[in-house]
């Protein structure tokens, strides 16, 4: 956990209002790691350094939470984060509330306060709101501290009344909007082409997806690395089916591979050896691997929305780039690896996504229909049935086995390398994912990006990026696949950074056209031209591989 105690932003102002001393300390196990820390008057914790506390957790904002003392009390205020501050259980919504010595306040995704108050009586579970509220700051104090309680009213209706109509006037304001919608979905919606029934996207979206192109903040690199992944369900082998296909293809002979087989190399890729850990000690991250990759990936993504590449956007787009070659699909699992993607794959009826048409189902008479069906028929020779909830799920997992041709040989001479040193095969996730996927693992992460639209390209629908897993490895082993993609990146075949959080992976991303970004050595980058990298040079790097 990295700590920077820098002076706050606000203004010294104890001379106007005179605070009581009180000794606080907060005890903080984040993630990864714990800490002690003292609170003389204020105090912020976040994800990024504009936190005077920084804590390893991708669910928390880059400032999450600020505990500050008035008055003899310390209080808690929550900084507009996306995942909230939680005192006891309860959440902390709009003004700040006192926390006693023993509360335990939650933040992100898995972080703990515990606050001790030297002579304090341990506290029981505080009471969900406070009655007085803490002391009116003047302006420069209301950065980091919510808006002091309004004055009482000199005359006229007393305020209680006021405040309680406003709440009823608001509470069937919402109420009746909540009926609607329900009546909504109670109701035959409007129907799709072929009779389908059809979701408009209002209804799918807001949910939120990853989107490096979406318009959001690209200058906070911490923001954009943190936010990319979404794992996937892990991949049970007995849910998986046989693959059976008759075609005299060499490359696709070598989908025939058994769940059994599939289990095993499971089973050996995850056996305990430890010690593992996502940042062991030891760990030796070399700058290839620093995130330098978001911008090169962004420039190559660019490049990719300009030159007319169409993303799938549902499953039926990559049946077509299937049964076209523009996508490949890969075995299961071999020797050297095996593929842990399709773990969320659905059984449901099969549908069409557009941000301007939102969902349909696809069924006979509606335009994908039969580019599925076609596909169903003769799948590398294997047939399947649409109308099959087992299937439709198995043809889901085989088309999330697909990525850009020219991935086949780096993720072999990977994996091929990582078996040879250790005989256990390489666990890979995350290849290409139609955008409506994309839009399903999302849509409980709140850290990621809001869908824009059609220009939205996340890296997984680009078929040009794929993960390695690494929770399971350990030291020696993260460290020997970290110098291999250093290597394999400075030979220019690719882009590789290291990721940490839940789904600690290294992300790796290949060339479509197989060139490096046009005008971009970021070796001797040009810092005037890219303002990325100026605010790389002047926060720079860890020894972690983290961006400050």
């Amino acid at each position: 956990m990295h700590q920077s105690f820098a002076k706050p932003k606000t203004k010294d102002i104890t001379t106007k209002y005179q605070r009581r001393s009180v000794d606080v300390k907060l005890h903080i196990s984040g993630p990864y790691e714990s800490t002690e820390v003292t609170v003389e008057n204020e105090l912020s914790l976040g994800r990024t350094e504009l936190a005077d506390v920084v804590i390893d957790d991708s669910g928390l904002s880059r400032k999450n939470t600020t505990f500050f003392i008035d008055d003899g009390e310390l209080w808690v205020a929550d900084e507009g984060s996306t995942n909230g501050t939680f005192v006891n259980g309860e959440k902390v919504s709009g003004r700040p509330r006192v926390v006693r010595s023993g509360d335990e306040v939650t933040i992100g995704s898995s972080t703990t306060v515990r606050v001790e108050i030297a002579g304090a009586a341990v506290s029981a579970v505080s009471s969900p709101s406070e009655a007085r509220q803490p002391n009116v700051a003047e302006p420069g104090f209301q950065e980091s501290t919510p808006v002091p309680p309004s004055p009482p009213a000199k005359s006229g209706v007393p305020m209680v009344l006021v405040a309680s109509g406003i709440l009823t006037f608001v509470i069937l304001l919402f109420g009746g909007a909540a009926l609607v919608i329900v009546s909504q979905w109670d109701t035959p919606g409007p129907k799709g082409p072929g009779g389908g029934s059809r979701v408009t996207a209002s209804a799918l979206i807001p949910a939120r997806v990853i989107d490096p192109l979406g318009g959001e903040d690209e200058s906070d690199l911490d923001d954009l690395i943190s936010s990319w992944e979404v794992a996937e369900d892990e991949l049970v082998a007995s849910d998986v089916s046989d693959i059976k296909v008759s075609s005299p293809e060499a490359e696709e002979a070598e989908l025939n591979v058994s769940a059994a087989f599939l289990a095993d190399r499971q089973r050996l890729a995850l056996e305990g050896r430890p010690p593992v850990n996502i940042r062991p000690p030891g760990l030796n991250v070399p700058k290839e691997l620093f995130g330098d990759g978001v911008i090169k990936q962004k420039r190559k993504l660019a490049e990719m929305n300009t030159g007319g590449y169409r993303q799938p956007m549902d499953f039926a787009d990559l049946a077509e780039k299937r049964m076209s070659r523009e996508l490949l699909e890969m075995p299961m699992a071999a020797e050297s690896f095996y593929l842990d993607v399709g773990g969320s794959a659905q059984d449901k009826q099969f549908s069409s996504f557009s941000f301007s048409e939102g969902v349909a189902d696809i069924v006979p008479g509606h335009p994908k229909f039969d580019t599925l069906k076609r596909l169903a028929d003769n799948f590398a020779g294997q047939k399947y049935d649409l109308n099959n909830p087992s299937d439709r799920k198995q043809i889901r997992r085989r088309l999330l086995r697909m990525f850009q041709p020219r991935a086949k040989p780096i993720l072999k001479e990977l994996a091929d390398a990582y078996f040879q040193q250790y005989k256990r095969p390489l666990r890979v996730t995350s290849l290409t994912r139609s955008m409506d996927y994309q839009i399903l693992l999302n849509s409980n992460n709140a850290n990621s990006f809001k869908v824009r639209g059609e220009g939205s390209l996340p890296p997984h629908t680009s078929g040009c990026a794929f993960d390695l897993a690494r929770k399971h490895m350990p030291v020696d082993e993260q460290n020997f696949l970290m110098q291999k993609l250093a290597e394999m990146e400075r030979a220019g075949q690719l882009d590789a950074l290291i990721e940490y959080g839940v789904n600690a992976c290294f992300h790796v991303f290949i060339y479509h056209d197989g060139n490096p970004p046009r005008a971009l050595n970021l070796y001797e980058p040009n810092y005037e031209s890219f303002g990325l990298l100026t605010s790389l040079r002047q926060t720079g790097h860890d020894d972690a591989g983290h961006i400050h």
